[in-house]
């Protein structure tokens, strides 16, 4: 018998030892690889893009945005900073995470009526605008809100060599101003900087080597949407002769009506010192005081769209048939000429002013992070934020029974009553219901224009309570308290078309067509200044501008310092209202950052909104116009809104975390927690096995 090899005992223990390194290793490697899968899955499933054309929803909520995000959405009175009101932050949301799940609580929602939470980045704002000092935007009637910021101005004198007179002249005029600002409590400062260069160039092409040489220059593109960033500018001329209207005067204000240039003219020399610095710190600053700051509008009325109709009462009555009755002015080629009258007289007569006022609606600049902000040169893009609409008909006639004549010298002069008109209009009037015209726009202005049959030609409204006659009349005016008014404005003017039977010869073979058109363009353009006139009025200007030439066929644009009037009784409520939605979205992203899709694009939007924000103040704070700030403002209120108003900026309704654990924890659980435990066994059985096999000698 042989007999079987022994073992000894440290053989066995390094056998039992090598077989529980094994055991562990493997329950190891079974519990990281489902780890593994679980985080795979999971990141998977985050970052996975949602195809916005799918009719399913993501699994996940989109927070790509939080990585891109430039401003702070916490509150600065939020715990986040210490660590152990965080931890306990996140340990109260966890804990009432697990509740709702397990249906022990109730989802908890944000309610519209709880106190308003400030964000530390509008506070930031709000502190940097209450270190001004001329703006109170926490007044709860913002209507009343003083906004009085000091504005720069830069002096020019390309005629004026020495530098020290220089420096005593622009301290003159500076002076001047503070004073008329100590004593007007509704005049801001105005800070006077002389030109770094007397290059003038941007303003006359060549240098100026004579006051009479200077004329203020035309606008370049006054159809453009683009304005540059810069200062306004005063330009003093000294030693003019023949450029100054008045002779009996010793100086001449003028005022440019796009750029803000204003112009001094004066017949002193820079010889004469003393007499220079004393009618500018008198006369001349008053008189560019009054210029600058216009009386404040008492209006905030916002313009949304403006409707052009015009209306041909019997087209037939227009026609002039020549000796081929196939040829000449037929109705239906005089109610094209009218068609293209009215759309070109609308686009020259009322499109300067649109677009202007266009620009202080919102405006917009490129943002680039790497850039620290705007800089004189800059240039704001405004955006076309009125809605315009033109349109044509026919055959409407007008009741005879509210049609009077009256005949004096010799003539009969036909009329209309106000109230008869006002009355038969409102009938028709596109705000009727059902109406394919009807605009739904806050602020909308709705014009029409009457084009009367040949034999109700000449016809005129008349006002029998004041015995007045003219060719408009205002039907009805908005309700202008608030920003937005949601009324809606109405008028109509009355367009005698001239008559071209009278000036036919019997010969004639042709019509001269752009002839008729031209005069179409003329009456159509001169009726359409009734409505400039209404929406200045609307705005709180007059009618018409004093720094603007009456009525030109180019159209009626509003000059720099109106719109900067507007600009500054816009300001304070805009910007208040800005804070506002800027806190409430940066509320609702800080209390839902677990659970809110907030994508990239979304948070591009959002970046912004606060960019142009900031940009604004930032503009008010350097001395700029206000009409920039307001601009910028308006553009960052747009930015904010689309957020809110985006399909991508919600809370999925399905597939939320506690669904994600819903669909893994019946998969994973079951096999986790053997593996643990078998893992967890392994590793004591180990370390029993080593301690025993460190124990033998």
């Amino acid at each position: 018998h042989t007999t079987p090899p022994t073992i000894s005992t440290d053989q066995h223990q390094n056998n039992s030892s090598n077989m529980a390194g094994t055991r562990l290793a493997v329950h190891a490697t079974f519990v990281v690889e489902l780890l593994l899968l679980v985080a795979v899955s999971f990141l998977y499933a985050s970052n996975q893009k949602h195809d916005p054309l799918s009719s399913a929803d993501p699994f996940l909520a989109d927070q790509s945005g939080w990585r891109i995000l430039v401003e702070d959405v916490s509150s600065p009175d939020d715990d986040d900073a210490n660590i152990i009101g965080y931890i306990g932050k996140c340990a109260s949301a966890a804990i009432s995470q697990f509740q709702s799940l397990i249906g022990v609580e109730s989802e908890k929602y944000v309610y519209h009526d709880r106190p308003r939470r400030d964000s530390a980045f509008v506070l930031e704002m709000r502190q940097k605008v209450a270190e001004f000092g001329f703006v109170d935007v926490n007044n709860d009637d913002v209507g009343e809100s003083k906004f009085l910021p000091p504005m720069k101005v830069t002096l020019r004198m390309p005629l004026v060599k020495s530098s020290t007179l220089m420096k005593s002249l622009a301290e003159s005029l500076e002076r001047g101003f503070s004073n008329q600002s100590t004593k007007e409590s509704n005049v801001p400062k105005v800070r006077v900087e002389i030109a770094e260069s007397e290059d003038i160039s941007p303003f006359s092409g060549s240098g100026i080597q004579s006051c009479d040489d200077f004329h203020l220059p035309i606008r370049s593109n006054p159809n453009s949407n683009h304005r540059e960033v810069k200062f306004p500018e005063i330009l003093l001329l000294v030693d003019c002769s023949n450029s100054i209207p008045d002779q009996q005067s010793t100086y001449y204000v003028e005022a440019d009506r796009g750029d803000g240039l204003i112009v001094i003219r004066t017949k002193l020399t820079v010889n004469q010192e003393n007499e220079l610095k004393h009618i500018l710190e008198k006369p001349i600053s008053d008189e560019i005081l009054s210029t600058i700051f216009l009386a404040t509008p008492l209006t905030e009325y916002r313009l949304g769209s403006v409707s052009v109709k015009i209306i041909d009462e019997d087209p037939m009555s227009h026609a002039v048939e020549e000796l081929d009755s196939r040829t000449g002015l037929t109705a239906k080629v005089h109610f094209d000429i009218m068609g293209k009258a009215l759309f070109s007289s609308v686009q020259t007569a009322l499109g300067p002013l649109l677009k202007d006022l266009s620009f202080i609606y919102g405006g917009t600049i490129e943002v680039d992070n790497s850039l620290p902000g705007l800089s004189r040169g800059s240039k704001i893009k405004g955006k076309n934020a009125i809605v315009q609409e033109i349109h044509s008909s026919a055959y409407l006639p007008l009741p005879d029974e509210i049609i009077d004549s009256n005949r004096a010298d010799g003539e009969t002069s036909k009329y209309v009553s106000s109230d008869g008109l006002a009355n038969w209009m409102s009938i028709h009037s596109p705000q009727q219901k059902g109406h394919p015209f009807s605009s739904s726009l806050p602020g909308s202005v709705e014009w029409t224009l009457f084009v009367p049959a040949r034999d109700h030609s000449t016809l005129a409204v008349r006002d029998d309570s004041r015995g007045e006659e003219g060719e408009s009349i205002i039907i009805s005016q908005p309700s202008l308290d608030g920003e937005r008014s949601n009324g809606h404005s109405n008028g109509m003017s009355i367009v005698n078309l001239p008559s071209f039977r009278r000036n036919l010869d019997s010969d004639a073979i042709n019509i001269d067509l752009d002839k008729v058109y031209q005069s179409y363009v003329d009456r159509i353009s001169a009726s359409l200044g009734y409505l400039v006139g209404n929406i200045r009025a609307m705005h709180g200007l007059p009618p018409r501008s004093s720094l603007s030439p009456k009525y030109v066929k180019e159209g009626q644009m509003i000059s720099f310092w109106e719109l900067e009037s507007i600009a500054r009784s816009h300001y304070p409520s805009s910007l208040e209202l800005v804070f506002r939605e800027t806190e409430t979205l940066l509320a609702v992203l800080h209390e839902h950052s677990w659970t809110l899709a907030f994508p990239e694009e979304v948070a591009h939007k959002l970046n912004n909104g606060t960019h142009l924000l900031r940009q604004s103040i930032a503009l008010i704070e350097q001395g700029y116009p206000t009409m920039y700030a307001l601009s910028l403002l308006r553009g960052s209120l747009q930015h904010i809104e689309s957020v809110k108003n985006d399909h991508r900026f919600h809370e999925l309704p399905y597939f939320a975390p506690d669904h994600y654990l819903a669909v893994f924890s019946p998969l994973v659980l079951p096999l986790l927690l053997p593996m643990i435990m078998g893992l967890v066994r392994e590793f004591r059985r180990f370390r029993e096995l080593q301690k025993k096999k460190n124990l033998i000698p």
